[in-house]
C-alpha cells in the first residue's frame, strides 16, 4: 500500500512539472519577458522587399536592401564619393567643398526648378541641396517609447541623423497635405515643422549633436558611435524618450542624458543623411515604454 501511495504521488508530481514548465512558454510573450515595461511595436529586419513600403523618401536619395539590411544613399553620392578619392574634396561634409558639384549636377537634372534648392532670406540665396530624409509612415511613437536599430557606416564621410517626435507646426502630421512640399533640405526641418534631430558618426568631431526644431539651437551633446580608427564598425544605437528625458545609448552605454521641460507632441520618425554619407540599417525596433 506505502509503495502503491508513493508512486501515485510520483506521477502527480510529474504531471505538475510538466504543466508548470509549459506556463512560460504558453502564457508570457516573449517580447515581453525580457523587460515588462516594454513591448516593441514594430521590427524591421529587411528579410524582404515589401519592408521598403513603410517608409517614403524626400530628396535627393534612394533606399534599398542588400544582404538583409537597409542601405540608405544619396543619388549623388557615387559623384562624392569619387570626388573624396581622387581627393578633390575632404571627407569632412564641408558644404563649400562639395557644393558646387552637387549645384552642377542638379542643375543638370532640374533645370530652372533648381531654385527650390536654395536658402531663400539671405542677402544671396544659398544652395542647399543634395541631401535627404527618409520617414516611416506606418508606425508611430507613443508618449514614452525607444527607437533601437544597428547602424554599420559605408562611407567615411558624415553625417546621418535620426528624427522624431517630428509634427507640422500645428502638431499636426507631417505628412498632412496642407504642409508645404519637402526637398530633403535642412531648412525645412528647421524651420517648417517640430521635430528632434540627433546627429551621429562624424570622424572628426566626434560628438553626437541633439537640436530641436523650429530652430537650430543645440540642446545637447555626447559620444558619438565613432570610438577608433576602425569607422566601419557597427553599432547598436537606441534613443529614447521618458516623461520628457531624452537618452542616446550606443551599445547599451549613454552617450547623453537631457531633460526637455516642454516635450514635443509629434510621433512621426525617420532618418537623414548628408551628400556624402552613406550607410546600413538594421533589426530596426520601435518601443512603446510603460510607467
Amino acid at each position: 500500500m506505502h509503495i502503491r501511495q508513493t508512486f501515485i504521488w510520483l506521477l502527480l508530481l510529474l504531471a505538475y512539472s510538466s504543466i508548470h514548465a509549459q506556463i512560460p512558454k504558453e502564457a508570457v510573450n516573449p517580447k515581453e519577458a525580457i523587460n515588462p515595461k516594454e513591448t516593441v511595436s514594430a521590427t524591421y529586419t529587411f528579410d524582404t522587399e515589401e519592408e521598403l513600403a513603410d517608409w517614403l523618401v524626400e530628396g535627393e536619395g534612394k533606399a534599398s536592401i542588400e544582404n538583409g539590411k537597409l542601405i540608405l544613399e544619396p543619388l549623388y553620392f557615387p559623384l562624392m564619393d569619387s570626388l573624396m578619392k581622387a581627393g578633390v574634396i575632404s571627407e569632412d561634409n564641408i558644404m563649400e567643398e562639395y557644393n558646387p558639384y552637387l549645384y552642377t549636377a542638379m542643375k543638370a537634372k532640374y533645370g530652372k526648378d533648381i531654385a527650390r534648392y536654395f536658402l531663400r532670406g539671405k542677402e544671396e540665396a544659398t544652395f542647399t541641396g543634395g541631401h535627404f530624409n527618409i520617414w516611416n509612415r506606418k508606425i508611430k511613437t507613443a508618449g514614452n517609447f525607444a527607437i533601437e536599430f544597428d547602424f554599420t557606416p559605408l562611407s567615411p564621410a558624415p553625417l546621418h541623423m535620426v528624427l522624431f517626435c517630428a509634427s507640422g507646426l500645428k502638431e499636426e502630421s507631417i505628412f498632412a497635405p496642407s504642409l508645404p512640399a519637402r526637398y530633403g533640405l535642412g531648412e525645412e526641418l528647421m524651420y517648417d515643422m517640430k521635430t528632434y534631430r540627433l546627429s551621429f558618426f562624424h570622424q572628426s568631431r566626434r560628438k553626437a549633436n541633439l537640436r530641436r526644431a523650429p530652430g537650430k539651437v543645440m540642446i545637447a551633446q555626447g559620444t558619438d558611435v565613432v570610438t577608433s580608427e576602425d569607422w566601419r564598425t557597427t553599432s547598436h544605437c537606441r534613443v529614447e524618450r521618458i516623461d520628457g528625458t531624452i537618452r542616446f545609448l550606443i551599445n547599451g552605454k549613454e552617450s547623453f542624458s537631457y531633460k526637455d521641460e516642454e516635450p514635443l507632441k509629434g510621433n512621426n520618425w525617420g532618418f537623414r543623411l548628408m551628400a556624402c554619407a552613406k550607410g546600413a540599417y538594421d533589426n530596426i525596433r520601435i518601443i512603446t515604454i510603460y510607467q
